[in-house]
């Protein structure tokens, strides 16, 4: 595999976030902007400051529904605990996030709660970005930026002390003097902003990383929605499971792996509520859901400018293509789609099918494996679900162990009191 940092697979996620992002669109950006020229003047140290603007990257990645969406644009966020819980549990078990996952955590955390807690607990930088995020909140889109100087500043400062953390608020007079703070929130992109860092700090990722992090962008789709809780995990372990039936290498099936947690990637720019509607969807619901395999090609295009990624991006955005060229989004036919997205695409079908809908009970797995071979395998490959088929049982064996292991974490949530993934 060629060499990968942490930060070449952290950018293009978070500007995807930004960019498909239907509930807040350009916010991360512009809040990692304002975080990094208060610690700038701060004088953070280089490991912090690569943590900080990375957290501002992704820090409402929790927000998961529209609700939340609208709340969250409110001054003052009467509830962001389970946005910011969410968040946390999202990315704390990817190694290299473990200090942004705790960034996240608190990053609406007030002055004065933040000093009941115990030492440690509430990292510097969530001060930051939490005074940062209100920055941009507080930014009319609609008026000129540099006409808004004034108001922001007063309003930022009314809080000092309660809200905002004095020193963080000091560091704000001081850069939002200049007009180049405002004028950066308005125009710097994500990747001007990574080069000022130094990249001393960064972390060289294995295979194994990658997969960590795949899973762990995963869950910004999955958890979304209780009926699809455990879906990519479920599509990513069939897929490495079906590499092996074809013959695959150990290294491709990791792609499989990786390629199943991304192949849905793109819904972040799908309402959820589609996912959650009880009744049958409307033409135009459908054609809105189909754009989520564009976007998810999109979303991942820069990471196939590394030659070890390719091949997965291919299989992800690929995964609704049929060889009859009724799939979509391109159309193709079955000489230029490989058995690589094939193998994501049964994938998917099947845990679709064995996983319960607002509109319909999971399927046995003896009903869903004869829709599959009378009705979808043709317009994929009905030699391949013939292999697919002799593992019937190892199959559904699979399936259960990768709900299971989604329903544990569902029971924890519960434990703690925070029922993270109920319905919006």
């Amino acid at each position: 595999m060629d060499r990968m940092s942490l930060r070449e697979l952290a950018v293009p996620i978070i500007k995807a976030i930004d960019s498909f992002n239907y509930l807040l669109k350009s916010h991360h950006r512009r809040t990692a902007v304002a975080a990094y020229h208060i610690a700038n003047k701060m004088g953070l140290g280089n490991e912090d400051m690569f943590e900080l603007v990375v957290a501002a990257g992704i820090h409402d990645i929790g927000a998961l529904s529209i609700q939340e969406r609208d709340m969250l644009v409110q001054v003052d966020v009467a509830n962001p605990a389970p946005h910011c819980t969410m968040g946390h549990r999202m990315l704390a078990s990817f190694y290299p996030f473990k200090n942004i996952a705790q960034i996240i955590k608190h990053h609406h955390i007030s002055y004065q709660d933040s000093m009941h807690m115990n030492a440690g607990e509430v990292l510097f930088q969530s001060h930051i970005i939490h005074l940062a995020d209100r920055v941009d909140v507080l930014i009319n889109p609609d008026s000129f930026i540099l006409n808004q100087k004034k108001q922001v500043v007063e309003t930022i400062n009314a809080k000092t002390g309660m809200t905002f953390h004095p020193k963080v608020v000091e560091a704000f007079n001081e850069v939002s003097k200049a007009d180049i703070f405002w004028i950066e929130i308005n125009n710097l992109d994500i990747d001007q902003l990574f080069r000022r860092l130094d990249v001393s700090v960064d972390f060289e990722l294995t295979i194994d990383n990658i997969i960590d992090f795949a899973l762990t962008l995963s869950r910004i789709i999955d958890f979304r929605s209780r009926f699809t809780a455990s879906h990519s995990y479920t599509v990513a372990h069939l897929s490495s499971l079906f590499g092996e039936y074809f013959g695959f290498s150990e290294e491709k099936c990791k792609k499989l792996l990786v390629s199943g947690y991304l192949h849905d990637i793109g819904k972040i720019g799908i309402d959820p509520g589609l996912i959650e509607k009880k009744e049958p969807l409307s033409n135009e619901e459908y054609n809105l859901i189909k754009l989520h395999a564009y976007y998810t090609g999109q979303i991942l295009k820069e990471l196939s400018l590394s030659p070890w990624f390719g091949e997965i991006v291919e299989w992800a955005e690929k995964h609704h293509e049929k060889i009859d060229g009724m799939g979509y989004p391109y159309a193709l036919k079955e000489l230029d789609i490989d058995n690589g997205s094939k193998i994501i695409a049964f994938s998917d079908v099947i845990s679709a099918l064995l996983e319960e809908r607002p509109y319909r009970k999971a399927m046995p797995i003896d009903v869903a494996f004869n829709i599959i071979r009378e009705k979808i395998a043709p317009s994929i490959s009905c030699s391949m679900f013939q292999v697919i088929e002799l593992h019937k049982k190892e199959i559904n064996n699979l399936v259960k162990k990768c709900h299971n292991h989604t329903f544990e974490e569902y029971r924890l949530d519960n434990e703690l009191g925070t029922n993270l993934w109920a319905p919006s």
